[in-house]
């Protein structure tokens, strides 16, 4: 697949967990207001005198329904946080994307060295436990190439 395909497929992605993200709140917010409102009504039932059992049942749906919403908005949060997770990681592809279409425009003499430095870059930002510096890589290269081994 090539960058321009795959930047597509990414998208796409995005915007699907974003309508999840938006179609999750708006169930959260609607669940929220049908509880508070069969709550107010299963109080006002009580408050009027009518039916201890039709007041209390309606009070208990309008609790129960308010633990459902809240339930909602913790998926919600969490789907939140996994679109944020995500952006990040598309931010990050972008960035590598521009990096490499970016090489192109360099000088030829100066490539090698450029390459290396956006490699120790692009490593060193995933977090691995060493620090992988564009002089570390450098080094790996030049060992590579003179057919001995670091230790």
């Amino acid at each position: 697949m090539d960058a321009t395909g795959n930047q597509v497929y990414i998208d796409a992605y995005y915007k699907s967990n974003h309508a999840h993200v938006k179609w999750s709140f708006w169930a959260s917010l609607i669940a929220l207001v049908i509880g508070l409102m069969v709550l107010i009504i299963g109080v006002g039932l009580a408050l009027a005198g009518s039916g201890t059992a039709a007041s209390v049942t309606t009070t208990a749906a309008g609790i129960f329904t308010q633990f459902i919403s809240a339930g909602f908005f913790f998926m919600y949060s969490k789907n939140l946080k996994q679109l944020n997770v995500f952006y990040d990681k598309l931010i990050r592809n972008q960035d590598t994307m521009f990096a490499c279409g970016l090489v192109d425009h360099i000088p030829e003499a100066e490539r090698p060295s450029v390459v290396q430095g956006i490699i120790g870059a692009l490593l060193s930002r995933s977090g691995p436990s060493t620090e992988i510096t564009p002089e570390l890589v450098k080094a790996l290269a030049d060992a590579k190439q003179s057919g001995t081994a670091l230790r």
